[in-house]
């Protein structure tokens, strides 16, 4: 599976770790983990390449000579949008007048990682040498990366049709140097001219095209877009992860994953989920590994497991296609030539055309959220039977870890999870088709890509809250199923000693006989029938508490009989994140917040590494993206 989406992931992954203090911009080879990596990492460098600078320069000159000569060419001696028709040969007012009437921006402000991003992006795509700019222009743009600038954002205001024109023109506004416009240098927020002067930086006085070139593209959408897309892959292998730790927390069976079903249909994403997860449960003990055909049957018992696992792969599939098509769409987006007109000096031509219609991008985005929504939905069904007791095959209620009557385990996890599904279903609602004309109806069609990046952002947060509860649930879920596993079995020894006990045992719940605040009277019930035999009495009470003890003092490791993936997960969650078997010890929400700080800090990337390299046996997958 050469292009599988989890090879994509671990390649992003090893990339962003691999990041060298400085990147070179060449308007070619720009990465999504790069742009990751730029936006969070204010150490990081950026230069332009220099052959790079020679072309821009080069550019720069052509246009210039053709401008010499008399010709009139859109965004330089004419107006803007449905104003094209006006003519003026004050190049340097035109471009003014151009960052002064888009600069209309005001509410909430972008984060200062996504304005790093979008502003990375702007610079590899004009390094590209076909927007008619001073290379200057562009090592400005990169200075002010380089001394942790960055200008405060308006958060609305941009189609994503004749580019992001509103958010780019206040990256323009701090490359001039505005008096006004604020900008925040290390954190700190400050006037722009006091930021420029404190780090050495001499404003620029725009060009002819300089300022169009700037703002008349799609670059904040895609550097937007690309750390929400590297996020949104890593969740795709998160949720498999949680499908293999569901399996087992319900006992569910391999089975479904047998290549022979995926060979049936085909479809390459639906073929790499089944073998990722035969791979996740290989070993595994708690699942059922034995094909159905090949056991008793039993009576009154399912015959295969219900669909949030069984067709597990079938409905990720096409998740993992997508988020590999959508990756495909960023990296083109990041590394293009999208503003207007294209300005070719190699091939003597000036075009006027539409790369700022940010359509790909929307629809690449519109569909990534889509598929966080489906991992959301299969995330909420495996929930919603792991912690109902009567779906889960004989786990407590609301997987509590001690007295049911008094304790209410993830009961309010639950609920959450229900609010965190419904407006994750809101979100994954399509941007791409809300669609009004724009700028004297010149933008007549625009494509919201801006809007649907900011919408994606959102479905992923909100997955990672999803996948953060799940995961705790799964951890609690497989103990108790190994508790449960390690009680019946002492149940099982004893009633072989003590037959006359299985009728009351059977009626009684293994978990009441554990956990109950009761249990001595349980167990004396248990064993009144035989009289005086107080050796069973004494002995299951005593293993029973010892066993409990263990449990909540965190002694009892059911990775032993966990898959070679799940435990990699578990012991994560265990021993690296310290988070204890819950038996009523407090509230849960802070053992939450580890495991979300762990996705959303991409800690986590380290066990996924774990489980996913050995799957694809991958010796060097750095640099293949």
């Amino acid at each position: 599976m050469a292009n599988s989406h989890a090879r994509t992931t671990l390649a992003f992954i090893q990339k962003r770790k691999n990041i060298p203090e400085t990147i070179t911009l060449d308007g070619t080879n720009l990465t999504i983990p790069e742009v990751l990596a730029v936006s969070i990492e204010p150490k990081l460098k950026v230069n332009i390449d220099k052959e790079s600078l020679e072309e821009l320069e080069a550019n720069a000159a052509y246009l210039k000579k053709k401008l010499e000569k008399g010709l009139v060419v859109y965004g330089i001696n004419t107006g803007f949008g449905g104003s094209a028709d006006v003519r003026s040969w004050e190049f340097e007012d035109v471009q003014k007048a151009l960052i002064r009437h888009v600069n209309a921006g005001m509410g909430r402000f972008f984060p200062t990682d996504k304005v790093r991003a979008a502003m990375v992006t702007r610079a590899n795509c004009l390094s590209k040498a076909y927007s008619g700019v001073r290379s200057e222009v562009v090592t400005n743009l990169t200075d002010l990366i380089n001394t942790d600038i960055a200008p405060e954002v308006p958060l609305r205001g941009s189609v994503s049709a004749s580019g992001d024109l509103m958010p780019l023109s206040y990256i323009a506004a701090a490359i001039i140097g505005r008096k006004d416009l604020k900008v925040s240098k290390g954190g700190k927020i400050m006037s722009c001219p006091e930021a420029l002067a404190e780090a050495g930086i001499t404003p620029v006085v725009l060009g002819p095209k300089e300022g169009l070139a700037i703002i008349n593209a799609d670059s904040f959408s895609a550097g937007f877009s690309a750390p929400t897309l590297y996020d949104a892959n890593l969740l795709l292998l998160l949720t498999q992860v949680c499908t293999g730790l569901s399996i087992e927390a319900l006992e569910g069976r391999t089975e479904s994953f047998h290549p022979l079903i995926h060979s049936c249909l085909p479809h390459i994403g639906q073929k790499e989920i089944a073998s990722n997860m035969l791979s996740i449960l290989e070993d595994s003990k708690l699942a059922i590994t034995t094909l159905d055909m090949n056991l008793p049957d039993k009576y009154g018992f399912l015959k295969q497991d219900r669909y949030s696992l069984r067709s597990s792969a079938q409905w990720l599939g096409s998740v993992a296609e997508t988020l590999n098509e959508s990756c495909r769409r960023i990296t083109i987006e990041l590394n293009s030539a999208n503003d207007n007109p294209i300005i070719d000096h190699r091939t003597d031509k000036i075009l006027h055309g539409a790369n700022f219609q940010g359509e790909t991008m929307s629809i690449a985005m519109d569909q990534t959220r889509q598929a966080l929504g489906i991992c959301g939905k299969l995330q909420f069904a495996q929930f919603s039977e792991v912690v109902n007791e009567k779906l889960n095959f004989g786990l407590p209620p609301n997987l509590s870890g001690c007295d049911i009557n008094v304790d209410f385990g993830f009961k309010g996890c639950d609920t959450a999870m229900a609010s965190y599904m419904s407006e994750l279903d809101h979100f994954v609602n399509p941007m791409s088709n809300h669609v009004l004309s724009a700028e004297t109806h010149n933008q007549s069609i625009n494509s919201m890509a801006l809007v649907s990046a900011r919408f994606t952002s959102e479905a992923v947060e909100i997955l990672q809250m999803m996948t953060a509860n799940l995961l705790l649930l799964t951890a609690q879920a497989v103990d108790l199923r190994h508790i449960r596993n390690i009680v019946l079995k002492e149940i099982e020894t004893l009633t072989q000693e003590y037959p006359d006990l299985a009728t009351t045992l059977d009626k009684i719940e293994w978990y009441d006989l554990l956990f109950s605040s009761k249990k001595k009277t349980a167990q004396e019930t248990a064993v009144r029938s035989v009289g005086e035999q107080f050796a069973a009495k004494d002995r299951l009470s005593k293993r029973l508490s010892d066993l409990y003890s263990s449990a909540c003092d965190g002694k009892v490791d059911a990775s032993k009989q966990m898959g070679q993936g799940t435990m990699k997960m578990y012991n994560f969650i265990r021993q690296y994140l310290n988070i204890p078997f819950y038996c009523g010890q407090h509230g849960i929400d802070s053992w939450l917040r580890k495991i979300l700080e762990s996705i959303q800090s991409r800690e986590i990337e380290n066990v996924l590494e774990e489980i996913f390299t050995p799957i694809l046996n991958i010796d060097d997958i750095n640099g293949k993206m």
